[in-house]
């Protein structure tokens, strides 16, 4: 045992305190000073009379003495710079005091063996779970661990408790509004949040008392213990104890990225879980949401930032985090897998040419950031499908290299389609066939057809914008548009070859990585800067 901490334990004897060096100072035992003695071991309390005390005190080691003062403490003693005293008065008994502090390092040498077994436990890796078994044989008593959503993560098994609320959160999970309301909630979290030790809750709060103490990682509360007091009564060895285990579990639930990334916020731990795809129907979503105060809107959407390995070094997270918050007001967000996740709700569905968006949009140039956004959707069941939506957005705007910093699903769900095929079949083969006698003319005669075909077509067959993009005069164009479909031998007229060449053009420009089209524009650079065509 800690000097320091023995100091801390005898207080309510009031006793004149000595000491030369209190800290890095060990008790490891404690014996009875001898009237004669000369030998002592620095790490040992020795208890005795003012008239026990050595005549000579050693000068190369310190020594812990308590003494019964039943006469004048000489000075020399309260001065000496290698002793350690603790005089109690003449009204204590010798027998009683030694027995007390034999007990103190009883105590701590059981509390020391549990802190052992308890670390075990965490060089095992066999999980949170085996923790919580450990930690409960270890206080008899049945334990739970919970985060911040109330939503349950280990429980030990052995011991039956007849508790309501400890019985539905083993059957369901989670703790349910009906059994918890939020005012008690609010006053549970109040409680422990502020406290930096384990708190005692009596029969006057809970049918079954029981001790709380919260876990923190990186000095964010992450989530709860609960101890049930069933088959033995609570002690202060107690509090000890599970002081310890929250240390361990602390220990052990760093391993978790998310908890590292937290900002402690209840609401954090249910959006994971909606991500991860844990099972859960309407039902269990409404009422969980109940349980947190928390409130979406009808549209729905998901905003996934990446940052890329280049840059990843030199932007922070949690900066952008708290930026993406400011800019997008009762959004909420988190970070997951290296990526802020954040949910938005709106009652009118989103545009990003508002304010928020158009700030948000120069903000990811800015620092060379990614987003991408979902499509619409209205009930968080289905979240796991529009955060994919959101992740995938990003990966195609990157590798199509569109020199974007905002992807919106809606804008690439075709090239999805297409990335989906490809995995059975080669993608060329459901272009139009024609295509590829227009590619062959153009490659013979030096010509741009491909060019004017694409354009015209992304125009929706508008001869005057066509002809303004070319820098050609419309009657050039339509000569062109002519010696097209007599190549090809098509109708430009019909909107299902008009669908094809256009689902073609997405095609050759998906395979190929924008690279197609960006020589459509060389190309069209080339005649503009005097090149030659045969037309």
């Amino acid at each position: 045992m800690k000097l320091s901490n023995f100091l801390n334990k005898i207080r309510t004897y009031n006793p004149e305190l000595y000491i030369s060096q209190k800290e890095g100072i060990l008790i490891k035992a404690v014996k009875l000073l001898d009237k004669d003695q000369t030998l002592f071991e620095s790490n040992y309390l020795y208890i005795g009379k003012t008239s026990n005390l050595p005549k000579v005190l050693p000068q190369d080691h310190y020594i812990n003495i308590l003494c019964i003062t039943n006469n004048n403490l000489p000075s020399k003693y309260k001065k000496s710079p290698m002793l350690n005293l603790i005089a109690l008065n003449n009204n204590m008994d010798i027998i009683t005091i030694f027995n007390e502090v034999q007990d103190m390092l009883t105590k701590q040498q059981q509390l020391a063996l549990n802190s052992a077994k308890l670390l075990d436990c965490l060089v095992s890796e066999k999980g949170i779970e085996h923790i919580v078994n450990i930690g409960s044989d270890l206080l008899n008593n049945p334990i739970c661990i919970i985060d911040l959503s109330f939503k349950l993560l280990a429980a030990s098994k052995k011991i039956q408790v007849d508790d309501p609320i400890w019985i539905e959160l083993l059957t369901k999970g989670y703790c349910s509004f009906d059994f918890v309301s939020m005012s008690n909630a609010e006053k549970f979290i109040e409680l422990v949040h502020t406290s930096n030790s384990p708190v005692f809750m009596s029969k006057d709060k809970f049918r079954i008392p029981r001790i709380v103490s919260n876990i923190k990682v990186n000095n964010k509360v992450v989530g709860y213990v609960v101890a049930l007091e069933c088959e033995k009564s609570f002690n202060e060895d107690d509090l000890e104890l599970i002081f310890l285990l929250c240390k361990v579990l602390s220990s052990e639930m760093q391993k978790n990225k998310f908890l590292q990334n937290t900002k402690g916020l209840r609401y954090e731990n249910f959006i994971i879980d909606l991500l991860c795809g844990e099972k859960m129907d309407t039902s269990t979503i409404e009422e969980r949401l109940n349980f947190l105060d928390l409130h979406f809107k009808n549209n729905i959407y998901v905003l996934t930032v990446k940052v890329s390995q280049n840059n990843f070094g030199n932007v922070s997270l949690y900066r952008i985090r708290d930026t993406i918050d400011y800019m997008l007001v009762d959004s909420k967000s988190i970070i997951y897998n290296d990526t802020i996740v954040v949910v938005i709700s709106r009652n009118n569905k989103i545009s990003t040419h508002e304010n928020s968006f158009a700030k948000l949009t120069e903000f990811l140039k800015k620092n060379k950031i990614h987003g991408g956004l979902s499509r619409c959707f209205h009930s968080l069941i289905d979240i796991q499908e529009y955060y994919h939506q959101a992740l995938k957005s990003i990966e195609l705007g990157v590798a199509l290299k569109t020199n974007k910093f905002l992807f919106l699903y809606e804008d690439f769900a075709v090239y999805h389609l297409l990335e989906t095929c490809s995995k059975q079949n080669d993608l060329e083969n459901f272009c139009h066939a024609s295509i590829y006698d227009l590619m062959e003319y153009d490659k013979k005669n030096n010509t741009d057809y491909m060019k004017c075909l694409y354009t015209y077509l992304i125009n929706e067959k508008s001869q005057l914008e066509t002809a303004e993009v070319l820098s050609i005069c419309r009657s050039t164009l339509a000569h062109r548009i002519e010696k097209i479909q007599r190549i090809m031998n098509i109708n430009l007229n019909d909107a299902i070859t008009t669908f094809r060449l256009i689902l073609t053009f997405i095609i050759l420009e998906y395979a190929d990585g924008t690279k197609f089209v960006d020589n459509l524009h060389n190309k069209r650079k080339l005649h503009i800067y005097g090149g030659t065509s045969n037309e």
